[in-house]
């Protein structure tokens, strides 16, 4: 029986919606598809929409249509190259000017190049949970790496011959899998594997350079210094905050950034065992004695769900950081960053902010070096505020944009909600966002945290 015949004669009761994921995914298939299925489904394409519709009523199958959007638009999924020569909308053009001007400066000059490299945690057989890391590239020629076996603590600001183990330019290997967004929003478990997609991010840092790293046993990660541990939201990615992570990589921080099983790269089945508070416990045994790093202290960013991760860990030593998602109301530092404009987790969903927490002015955190307040909550609050992904890295962003867009017309006809893709298809203000808030982060976690021993 051919591919066609296959298609067009399915009986299960999942057909129109496996159609329409295959029919959607279409315009990609030479990406994950096999050859002579993918022409198939070219050929069939529209006697299958026509065969869908009998089979399931209209609404339904626009439900069904608007749900499949939907689990794809929940996240990025960064395709290789974005320019700065993309089209912008006027809208954008005029988020980007008003946000600059009430931005603060720049973060504090680069005191090292950053070094990049993709671990991971055993869980036992099958469960391999991978983990990104940037650091600083340290001061230590090839030559005292082999006699001692270890790096300095921390770089000083010339790194040239720590430069000698670096030679190729970092890039991130991401991966989307529709089959991991059906399983985990509707509960679908017949997509096939294969309709997933992998993409090359690459680094968004200007103002120093990062480099995939050489092995552990060749290169070591630091000695100690300050570590950030980053958790990404619920379908979200270890990279979803990559533009912070190679800023801090680039102050003196180690940043840790372990895929939860939420994401949407399904890298590893969900297992009961293997939680958010498994992977951090594990992660940060792991780290120091397995990767041999001794931290001279800890701080934690998470964005959206992610900022139930950074209440729940650590002790009150830790410096917090919640992006879009609850505020902290533990004892230790805490920086709150929310927005008026933000669509799926909204200041009112949150509720009154606790008491401790001192409000930030936009207009006043010009500078990355004024002193913050240990409880602090910077809520930007105009016409063209962040949304709900504007804090995120733009390359994760823009790549949706590109690849979601023709579904976003489906999910606003049922009237469904898109997380804010549509407000961020109009004003692609990620750039603009970190510009104020990534200066903001990296001078509270110095300014609250251990850099040194």
């Amino acid at each position: 029986m051919t591919a066609r015949h296959i298609i067009v004669n399915a009986t299960s009761t999942h057909f129109p919606t496996l159609i329409l994921l295959l029919v959607v995914f279409c315009g990609e298939a030479s990406a994950y598809l096999p050859p002579s299925l993918s022409s198939a489904i070219r050929r069939t394409r529209r006697t299958t929409l026509e065969s869908s519709r009998t089979i399931m009523p209209r609404k339904q199958f626009l439900v069904s249509a608007a749900a499949s959007s939907l689990a794809v638009m929940f996240h990025s999924q960064p395709a290789l190259a974005f320019s700065a020569s993309r089209s912008v909308s006027p809208d954008a053009s005029q988020a980007a000017t008003a946000m600059t001007s009430n931005a603060p400066a720049s973060a504090s000059p680069a005191i090292s190049d950053v070094a990049y490299r993709a671990l991971s945690l055993d869980f036992g057989p099958g469960v391999t949970v991978p983990v990104a890391v940037w650091h600083p590239v340290e001061d230590t020629a090839p030559s005292d790496v082999a006699s001692s076996g270890r790096l300095s603590s921390l770089p000083p600001p010339a790194n040239a011959a720590g430069r000698q183990l670096l030679t190729e330019t970092a890039t991130y290997n991401h991966r989307i899998s529709v089959a991991k967004i059906g399983d985990l929003l509707a509960g679908w478990d017949f997509i096939p594997s294969f309709a997933s997609r992998n993409f090359v991010l690459k680094p968004s840092l200007t103002s120093a350079k990062v480099y995939t790293a050489p092995r552990t046993n060749v290169m070591p990660l630091p000695s100690s210094g300050p570590v950030v541990v980053l958790a990404h939201g619920f379908l979200g990615s270890r990279f979803d905050l990559s533009h912070l992570a190679e800023e801090l990589a680039s102050q003196g921080f180690i940043v840790v950034s372990p895929e939860f099983p939420e994401s949407l790269a399904a890298s590893y089945p969900r297992t009961k065992d293997v939680d958010r508070a498994a992977i951090t416990n594990k992660l940060l045994d792991t780290l120091q004695n397995d990767w041999l790093v001794r931290p001279t202290s800890y701080g934690i960013v998470g964005h959206s769900l992610g900022t139930g991760t950074v209440i729940n860990t650590g002790d009150d030593s830790w410096t917090r950081v919640c992006i879009a998602g609850k505020p902290s109301e533990r004892a230790s530092p805490a920086l709150f960053i929310g927005s008026t404009n933000d669509g799926a987790v909204s200041l009112s969903r949150i509720g009154a902010l606790p008491s401790e927490y001192v409000m930030l002015d936009e207009g006043s955190i010009r500078t990355a070096d004024t002193p913050l307040p240990s409880k602090a909550a910077l809520i930007f609050d105009r016409p063209d505020a962040p949304n709900h992904i504007s804090f995120l890295a733009e390359g994760p962003n823009d790549a949706m944009v590109q690849f979601l867009s023709p579904l976003l017309p489906v999910a606003q006809a049922m009237e469904i909600p898109v997380l804010d893709f549509d407000k961020y298809a109009r004003v692609r203000d990620s750039r603009q966002t970190a510009e104020v808030v990534v200066p903001v982060v990296s001078s509270y976690l110095k300014q609250n945290m251990k850099m040194k021993n």
